[in-house]
């Protein structure tokens, strides 16, 4: 059956508003036990008939089908959360755009603001959560592992806000990397090597959307297949190309996070440890893990490589070190900052995404940093590689 002969655009939120109407429960998205979906199959069914759709007798069953599997997921966002290479999807005021390799397309007005108010509300619900005007915004795992963030009035002073952001289910490389022109041949092996001697911990940095998570998972292709690895994370984003990995998802808290994070590192004893993101006080427990001498990856948003390791440091603030230890940390332990950056190619119109920096931290000298670019984007081409390996094998 070809679904584009008929719009589920529109039958799907009328086909909601009859089950809302006739108080029909609708299955939920986790566990729902196969009765459930046989029922909810026919009482759709029975809608698109009652309501008037013209669907031909002998699509009637697959229609309804696809019908309900909307409503059960997302209703008219569930398609995009299908479709390969959408990386976001974003609602604004019943505006509907997505994102696809960094560039914004515009897919309608595909339903009124009060149909994504209800879904939000109800996504919310489905995962536990209370949206309302006393708590206006959440942001949840869904089942496919995608991450759903929406803002309702009076926060949002213009209507129901979502984004939805989608991970790659392809497993990038840095072959793939390498073919976009995000880097060079030279910074690979680099990488590569830093990989193999789990001796360097590296800090991925960048704006949003720069591509970090990206680098994080090409970047573990290549530790050793003997490495004991654990990751920790609040949303299951990491796609980590090593053979066994002892692999965490807890609850946004951090506290939680940092008893996940002290636990992983003084009971399972990893030679890599992973953190997916580093956005709260879970940076304390990451600094105590580099102090503790363990090799830690993970990603951090900062507008630059050196701006990176401020970050660190205020966001471990409310920590019982002193700042002056922290720092000293930081600048011992922590091997390399990669820096990506996202920016728009006028001549192409498109987003580009790349690593713009390679940053050594060499030690603290005087108080501050002691840093030095390996290797940088200069707006042309990718500068030669400096003597790197002297800087961090032995640290």
């Amino acid at each position: 059956m070809d679904n584009n002969k008929y719009d589920y655009n529109k039958m799907v939120p009328l086909v909601q508003e009859y089950c809302v109407e006739r108080e029909i429960a609708v299955p939920r998205w986790r566990d729902a036990h196969e009765e459930e979906l046989i029922a909810f199959h026919a009482n759709v069914l029975r809608a698109i008939r009652r309501l008037g759709f013209e669907v031909a007798e002998e699509d009637r069953q697959e229609v309804a089908q696809e019908v309900a599997k909307r409503i059960i997921g997302l209703g008219v966002l569930q398609p995009f959360l299908e479709e390969e290479g959408i990386e976001e999807i974003i609602v604004r005021d019943g505006f509907v755009q997505t994102e696809r390799e960094g560039q914004i397309f515009d897919e309608g007005p595909l339903a009124p603001d009060e149909y994504f108010y209800r879904l939000a509300r109800r996504i919310a619900d489905l995962e536990g959560k209370e949206l309302s005007a006393e708590e206006p915004q959440i942001k949840v795992g869904l089942p496919d592992g995608s991450r759903f963030t929406a803002t309702i009035p009076p926060m949002s002073r213009r209507g129901t806000a979502i984004n939805i952001r989608r991970f790659a289910l392809k497993r990038f490389t840095f072959d793939d990397l390498l073919e976009r022109g995000s880097v060079d041949e030279e910074t690979v092996e680099f990488l590569k090597e830093v990989a193999a001697s789990m001796d360097v911990s590296v800090v991925f940095s960048g704006r949003p959307g720069a591509g970090k998570t990206t680098w994080l998972n090409a970047f573990s292709g290549y530790l050793p297949e003997r490495a004991q690895v654990s990751c920790i994370e609040t949303f299951q984003e990491l796609q980590l190309q090593v053979p066994h990995v002892h692999h965490l998802v807890v609850e946004e808290d951090p506290r939680i996070m940092g008893e996940a994070i002290n636990t992983t590192i003084l009971r399972m004893r990893p030679d890599v440890l992973v953190i997916g993101e580093v956005v709260s006080r879970e940076a304390v427990e990451y600094i105590m893990a580099l102090n503790l001498g363990i090799v830690t990856h993970t990603t951090i948003h900062a507008k630059g490589a050196r701006l990176a390791l401020t970050r660190l440091e205020s966001l471990s603030r409310e920590s019982d070190i002193p700042w002056e230890e922290r720092r000293e940390i930081i600048g011992s332990c922590l091997g390399l900052v990669v820096h990506l950056a996202k920016e728009y190619d006028e001549k192409t119109g498109k987003y580009r995404r790349f690593m713009s920096e390679l940053l050594a931290i060499k030690g603290i000298r005087n108080g501050e940093y002691d840093t030095e670019v390996l290797k940088a984007w200069d707006g042309e081409k990718f500068t030669p590689l400096k003597a790197g390996r002297e800087i961090w094998r032995g640290r």
